[in-house]
């Protein structure tokens, strides 16, 4: 599974079986760090998750500014409570092409800035199994 953690938003993807695509899943309203982390447990738990994937903004540079440091804490608040691995996944560009294939969907604006943070999710899954598949 993959997060896309925002300040407003937390997209979600789930990939359901080795070779199989990324898919959007869900987007949650963020409301707290700590109620944040228990709807990501919940939606792991319904879908047997062992790895979740949490997209990590590094500058476009490669360092780690204050973003990157929010999701630390995060990740390591995740870690803590999730019996899987938690791994983090350079997410850098992952709005923008979600955004890019949004663009000519006839939708809502409020309907695509919540699959916006779903298809970054998917992105961030699709670059996270991309990688391991070539380890």
């Amino acid at each position: 599974m993959a997060v896309d953690v925002g300040s407003v938003r937390i997209g979600l993807a789930i990939c359901e079986a080795p070779g199989v695509p990324a898919m959007p899943l869900e987007t949650i309203a963020h409301t707290s760090r700590d109620r944040d982390i228990q709807a990501i447990l919940q939606r792991a738990r319904e879908r047997d998750a062992t790895v979740i994937v949490v997209g990590y903004p590094l500058r476009l540079d490669g360092s780690a500014g204050p973003a990157a440091k929010r999701i630390d804490a995060f990740v390591a608040a995740l870690r803590a409570v999730f019996a899987g691995t938690v791994v983090v996944q350079d997410e850098r560009l992952t709005t923008a092409a979600a955004g890019r294939k949004l663009r000519d969907l006839d939708l809502p604006g409020s309907k695509k800035r919540r699959l916006v943070d779903q298809l970054a999710a998917v992105e961030i899954l699709n670059g996270y199994l991309a990688v391991k598949d070539r380890s």
